[in-house]
C-alpha cells in the first residue's frame, strides 16, 4: 500500500512539473519599474546632493526605495531604505537627496550610488547606478532641466548618508 501510494506522489509531482514546464513562465505580477532618472554628478563636500527620479508600477504596489553607496570600485557597504507614501505607490517623480559631510579628505573621491525600488510582493526594479564625485566644482545649484521641473519640488526623502561620514572618519584617524 505505502509502495503505490509513493508511486501515485511522484506521478503526480512529475506530471504537475511538467505541466508547469510547458506552460512557460508564471506571471508573478508586475515588478517596478524605474523611468528615468537625473543627477549632477559633481559635488563640493558639504553640499546637498540631488537626485532626481520617476518610477511606475502597474500593479500599483510600490513599497520603497532602497539606496546603496559605497566607494567606486568596491562592494556596497550600506543601505538606505525610504519608504514611499500611500499616493505615489502606483507612480511618482520626485527627488531623493544626500547631505554630505564637510570634509576637505573627501575631495578627488567617487563614490557610487545603486538604486532600486521593491514593492509590497518583494519584487524588485532593475537597479540604476549613479556616480559622485567630490571635486572643487560644483553643480548642486544646477538648473532642472525642463523635462524634470515637475519632480524637482516633490521630496521623496533622504538617502543618509552615514557611510560617508564613516569613510572620512576611517581616513583620517590615524594608523596604527
Amino acid at each position: 500500500m505505502k509502495r503505490y501510494l509513493l508511486v501515485l506522489v511522484l506521478t503526480t509531482t512529475i506530471f504537475g512539473c511538467g505541466e508547469l514546464w510547458k506552460s512557460g513562465t508564471i506571471d508573478l505580477g508586475n515588478k517596478p519599474v524605474i523611468v528615468d532618472s537625473y543627477a549632477p554628478q559633481n559635488v563640493k563636500p558639504g553640499e546637498v546632493w540631488k537626485i532626481l527620479l520617476k518610477a511606475e508600477d502597474k500593479d500599483g504596489d510600490m513599497k520603497d526605495i532602497v539606496a546603496k553607496i559605497s566607494p567606486a570600485g568596491r562592494s556596497f557597504f550600506t543601505y538606505s531604505i525610504t519608504p514611499i507614501h500611500e499616493g505615489e505607490r502606483g507612480q511618482f517623480a520626485g527627488y531623493l537627496f544626500v547631505k554630505t559631510p564637510p570634509s576637505p579628505y573627501l575631495r578627488g573621491q567617487m563614490f557610487h550610488l545603486t538604486i532600486f525600488i521593491r514593492d509590497k510582493e518583494g519584487r524588485k526594479s532593475d537597479p540604476i547606478g549613479l556616480l559622485l564625485h567630490f571635486n572643487g566644482r560644483s553643480e548642486t545649484e544646477f538648473t532642472v532641466p525642463e523635462n524634470w521641473q515637475f519632480a524637482s519640488t516633490n521630496r521623496l526623502g533622504a538617502i543618509f548618508s552615514d557611510y560617508l561620514v564613516e569613510y572620512v572618519r576611517e581616513v583620517t584617524s590615524p594608523q596604527e
